[in-house]
């Protein structure tokens, strides 16, 4: 689950799922897989996904049909991780710019190195 500073604007070719969370119920740095909802959205509707929500990639609904999201972020977002001093804070779970990521254990980025902070089910669709 990942979180930006700006708000993230999706829009799908084909109905698409969003894995969203609120970023308030982060305890301890660490999310409970179990206070994430799934959101189907339907073909066409333009979604705004807040700053302060945790998100995932668009999942597809049909992999037999396949789908496209377009995802608008500001201009650098997910390029190279700025070298910043980790102060504490959510420093560390810095992953991009502009992109702080808490990672399932199960996960390839936890495996790449990034912040584990996903507890419980990891979650597939």
């Amino acid at each position: 689950m990942e979180y930006h500073r700006d708000s993230e604007f999706n829009l799908g070719t084909e109905d698409f799922v969003l894995l969203l969370a609120r970023q308030e119920e982060i305890e301890g740095g660490k999310l409970d897989t179990a206070k994430v909802k799934a959101f189907r959205v339907p073909a066409g509707v333009l979604v705004e996904v807040y700053a302060t929500t945790l998100h995932y990639a668009p999942c597809h609904t049909d992999a037999a049909k396949g789908f496209r999201v377009l995802v608008a972020l500001p201009k650098g977002t997910n390029t190279d991780k700025p070298e910043i001093k980790n102060d504490g804070g959510d420093d560390a779970l810095l992953w991009a710019r502009n992109k702080w990521l808490l990672a399932h254990p199960d996960s390839a980025e936890a495996r790449a190195g990034a912040y584990v902070g996903l507890t419980g089910e990891n979650i597939k669709i």
